[in-house]
């Protein structure tokens, strides 16, 4: 077991966003494909988590956080130093092909936007990991491709009504 796993050899993902109902869908899923979900709803305490937990090597960061946004957490991972590489998806309900660029020039590795199939985030969840253990050693435990998504292609990232009207 490296020293960027759990006890259960499960690779952590920070996961920031503040809707809860979308939080709960994610880390749902992200327990069902093998990884450890550590759920904050603020981009402050994601921040506080990165800089505490070296172990954290991939996050889903929504953009738009109380506190920090995700942007502001993409740029500061990528101005640290000597600190474990944090492959990063922004995971977004913003469409325009200026705000991808911005994410993506502001330092995430990916962009995703809301809502979007489970599967198009578990594979690019999938390029994060082969990263991480490809150009750091990091070895996890991983369940397949093709376990976990049966009839599970329901978009996630939805909010519910509820929430779109705070």
């Amino acid at each position: 077991m490296t020293e960027y796993t759990t006890n259960q050899n499960k690779l952590k993902v920070l996961l920031a966003e503040d809707s809860p109902s979308v939080r709960k869908g994610l880390e749902s899923f992200l327990l069902k494909w093998g990884f450890d979900p550590i759920s904050v709803d603020n981009g402050d305490q994601a921040w506080e988590l990165i800089e505490k937990d070296p172990t954290i090597r991939l996050a889903i960061i929504d953009w738009t956080l109380p506190g920090l946004s995700g942007i502001q957490i993409c740029q500061r991972l990528r101005t640290r130093s000597n600190a474990p590489y944090v492959y990063t998806i922004m995971f977004s309900a913003r469409k325009s092909h200026e705000e991808k660029l911005m994410a993506l020039d502001g330092g995430a590795d990916d962009y995703l936007v809301k809502p979007c199939k489970p599967s198009e985030l578990r594979a690019r969840l999938g390029v994060g990991r082969r990263i991480i253990e490809t150009a750091f050693g990091v070895q996890s435990k991983h369940v397949e491709a093709s376990e976990g998504t049966e009839g599970a292609e329901q978009p996630i990232g939805e909010t519910t009504k509820s929430e779109e009207d705070k």
